[in-house]
């Protein structure tokens, strides 16, 4: 395998990159001396509440280990992380902590341009260069520092699809909510929907709508959704954002909880009010936040980059009750107790 950069590079504070959109910085230790350490956190989009907890993470772990952060909106748009990124090599970070927009389209820059400068690479959440589809150790990218998640995997996805199944045996009308066509975590979750469609025909899929991850666009595709298909009695997204929607669609119909079973990953604060009021049936461990402090730790506490795990699986966060290593965690009423939600 390629060799990953080995050297955290030291130098002055880092400059506002031009063109760049710069949301903020986080410091601790001696503000400005040549032996902080000067990280760049590249984010999707800063108005989403799952991304925010990455920013939280990484910034809380800052103060712990003495470093200054500088966070990078992309705004949901690909071509502008990428002008971000190659505009961070003209600066003097330290290294990067990346959750792409698109791992596709950040590779080069990310596994080559970045390694032969020396700059450090942690991706969080969403794999890059095409290794979304895959699980363990091959969501690493060769060229980068190390990958932190794996909680959005096919495994993960068809993990929830096979639970629903386990509940509800027999033959069943199912609804389906995925984000926008091509989107690298859609095409994990295609990967695993198709698996399931061959081993479980009686896990009838009749509805399929992308959404672009928000309530409004959720809720509107799920009342159209349940409009075509009124025998749908299961629904299953992709996050948390999009369970608001559908939860919206319902009530405004007038059905009741449990009348259309929901199921989802995402494990956001309002997943755990739905479990117990009954509107969600189950979803899973997400830790965006411990994702990115875990990605900041392991490049403080290895500065030569040796002996860093190519992979921390479960965004580095303890097991759930019930939950095997390499494997999302379900969440249910069961160990609702046990579970802090990282996002609101």
């Amino acid at each position: 395998m390629t060799p990953k950069p080995t050297t955290v590079r030291h130098a002055g504070w880092a400059l506002l990159m031009s063109g760049a959109l710069l949301l903020g910085s986080c410091s601790a230790g001696a503000k400005g001396s040549d032996g902080d350490l000067k990280v760049a956190l590249f984010i999707e989009v800063a108005n989403n509440s799952a991304v925010q907890s990455t920013i939280t993470g990484v910034q809380d772990e800052a103060k712990k280990v003495g470093a200054t952060v500088d966070v990078f909106d992309a705004k949901f748009d690909a071509a502008t992380q990428v002008s971000q990124l190659q505009n961070a090599l003209l600066r003097d970070y330290d290294a990067w902590i990346v959750a792409p927009v698109n791992g596709d389209v950040v590779c080069d820059v990310l596994t080559k341009q970045a390694a032969e400068q020396k700059i450090p690479v942690a991706v969080v959440t969403l794999p890059i260069c095409g290794r979304s589809v895959n699980e363990g150790e091959e969501l690493w990218a060769p060229g980068t520092l190390t990958y932190v998640g794996g909680n959005e995997t096919p495994a993960s996805f068809k993990a929830v699809m096979e639970h629903a199944i386990e509940e509800n045996p027999g033959a069943h009308k199912v609804g389906v909510l995925t984000g926008p066509d091509l989107h690298p975590i859609t095409l994990s979750y295609e990967k695993a929907l198709a698996e399931i469609k061959q081993e479980h025909p009686d896990f009838e899929v009749v509805s399929k709508l992308r959404t672009d991850y928000s309530p409004p666009d959720s809720q509107a595709k799920a009342e159209s959704m349940l409009q075509a298909q009124p025998a749908i009695d299961i629904i299953i997204t992709v996050y948390s954002t999009m369970s608001k929607g559908v939860v919206a669609a319902l009530q405004s119909s007038g059905r009741k909880p449990g009348e259309v079973k929901i199921y989802e990953n995402g494990g956001a604060g309002w997943s755990v009010d739905q479990i117990k009021s009954g509107w969600l049936q189950s979803s899973t461990g997400f830790y965006r936040a411990t994702a990115g402090a875990t990605a900041l730790k392991l490049i403080a506490d290895h500065p030569d980059g040796q002996d860093v795990p190519h992979v921390v699986l479960n965004d580095g966060h303890n097991l759930l009750k019930g939950q095997s290593e390499g494997q999302v965690g379900l969440l249910t009423a069961d160990n609702l107790a046990e579970y802090k939600a990282e996002s609101p």
